[in-house]
């Protein structure tokens, strides 16, 4: 009998069952349980409590924009959320699990396949545009990126559906995307400050300890998620740097003071203005990203205000949700409670 690729997924994940204890599973479902891999995929996770965060910045942080108003935000039900960025070895064995990517020798795939661009590493020294990548090995421990906001959206349906028939989903909750107020309340883990983690924010070699930057003599390109990098206080990896990551909500201003959602009131679980809103030439067309990408960075060692301004916590940028072509932007995975967009 055949067996398609789909359908060794769906029993490979079933089989793996027995590796986790009953009473983990029990805590997930609970959402108790401090880690969570989702079985299969080796996608890790991490809980996250419910809590109140002020989102966006204060008017004198370094490189702030116009679209960060603070406000507060009730998270009111923890989470989990991905560890790290997805990675194309996760992307690649659920949703293309059939593709000969061994036999694929160069660096990027066919855009119809969504292979990524940093696919695989440069043969010779060198930028990886100027170098060689035909036969370098596979760079499957980067984060996916070329992939439209629809295909990773697809990619948590897939996990949804998989587990919900494994049985192990709790009550309500679904993968999906991160909110934007859940990827900027699970980036700060309790930090008030431009980033997440203690650092000298105007040299490169102190943004690099948290974040992967490429430029002043590195290489263009991903680097493998969390290597060498210093994770948050709730031990997320990647929230600053390496790529963009897709958030659900469409991108629109914050509420602003007197409109009974200002700083002095508090946001229950914002989901982002609805499709098509006024306010920007972005607002309702294009996707949030957040946490900045490895490109865009001063070549200057000594980076005083220079630094990249969507790198920070609360730095925000926009993508139309049907660019699939960026090698900037990822994602990340949240299991949180199920919202219909």
């Amino acid at each position: 009998m055949k067996t398609n690729g789909a359908t060794l997924i769906a029993l490979a994940l079933l089989a793996v069952t027995a590796a986790f204890a009953a009473d983990d599973v029990a805590a997930m479902k609970q959402l108790t349980a401090p880690d969570w891999t989702v079985p299969g995929i080796g996608l890790e996770m991490k809980r996250i409590p419910a809590g109140t965060f002020i989102m966006g910045s204060p008017e004198n942080e370094m490189c702030r924009r116009a679209d960060e108003a603070q406000h507060k935000v009730t998270i009111s039900r923890p989470f989990y959320i991905g560890t790290y960025e997805v990675t194309q070895r996760q992307f690649y064995k659920l949703m293309m699990p059939d593709y000969d990517f061994d036999a694929w020798k160069y660096k990027r795939g066919p855009v119809a396949d969504g292979a990524a661009y940093c696919f695989r590493y440069p043969t010779e020294a060198g930028l990886i545009f100027m170098a060689s990548a035909i036969g370098g090995p596979q760079t499957d421990l980067n984060p996916m990126e070329c992939v439209t906001w629809e295909r990773a959206r697809a990619f948590c349906k897939q996990i949804t559906e998989l587990e919900r028939k494994a049985g192990r989903l709790p009550e309500g909750y679904a993968y999906r995307l991160p909110t934007e107020a859940e990827w900027e309340y699970a980036c700060r883990a309790g930090s008030q400050g431009p980033y997440n983690v203690d650092a000298d924010y105007t040299k490169l070699v102190g943004l690099r300890k948290f974040a992967w930057l490429a430029g002043a003599g590195s290489s263009f390109g991903t680097r493998p998620v969390g290597h060498d990098r210093t994770p948050n206080a709730w031990g997320l990896y990647d929230m600053h740097g390496n790529v963009y990551e897709w958030c659900l909500d469409w991108y629109g201003l914050y509420p602003s003071a007197g409109s009974g959602q200002g700083p002095e009131d508090t946001v229950v679980d914002p989901t982002g203005p609805a499709a098509g809103s006024t306010g920007s030439p972005q607002a309702g067309k294009e996707k949030v990203v957040r946490g900045g990408g490895f490109t865009g960075y001063s070549k200057d060692e000594d980076l005083d205000r220079k630094v990249h301004p969507f790198l920070r916590s609360a730095g925000r940028y926009s993508v139309p949700p049907d660019l699939g072509y960026l090698a900037i932007v990822g994602f990340r995975v949240v299991l949180g409670p199920e919202i219909t967009q």
